[in-house]
């Protein structure tokens, strides 16, 4: 079984996500995109990298100890379009995602559904320094 991971939400080296993995997977392709599209909003591209490299770097540590075969694409472009490429060329079972509350969730598991692709959503406790924010 082959699964692909794009890092969207900055957590998929939680352990509850990495946990969620099913045992039947033998390869992981993890896919980092730098979107032109979000740059404004998360302040450069070397931050954005810097912060998903750390993300990946754990999540490779932590699938190897699992004995799976990972692969790491960084991809420039837009999100979607890049996401269902790789996963329709990569010939995946599915693709695990972190449930995540916003639209633009939303527009990427509609569009992956629309494709036929499928989609496993992890959620994952909101963290507490985001929890003393909100309340």
């Amino acid at each position: 079984m082959k699964i692909l991971i794009p890092l969207l939400s900055g957590r998929e080296n939680d352990s509850l996500f990495i946990n969620s993995i099913d045992k039947s997977v033998k390869e992981v392709i993890v896919l980092q995109i730098v979107d032109k599209q979000f740059l404004p909003k998360v302040g450069s591209v070397i931050g954005e990298v810097g912060h998903f490299r750390m993300v990946a770097d754990d999540l490779k540590k932590a699938l190897v100890f699992k004995k799976k075969k990972l692969f790491e694409m960084t991809e420039w472009g837009v999100t979607i379009p890049k996401i269902i490429s790789i996963a329709l060329l990569q010939k995946i079972d599915y693709v695990l995602l972190v449930k995540q509350d916003t639209q633009f969730f939303e527009e990427v598991v509609s569009e992956l559904k629309s494709k036929r692709i499928r989609v496993v959503l992890v959620e994952l406790p909101v963290p507490e320094n985001v929890k003393k924010k909100l309340f």
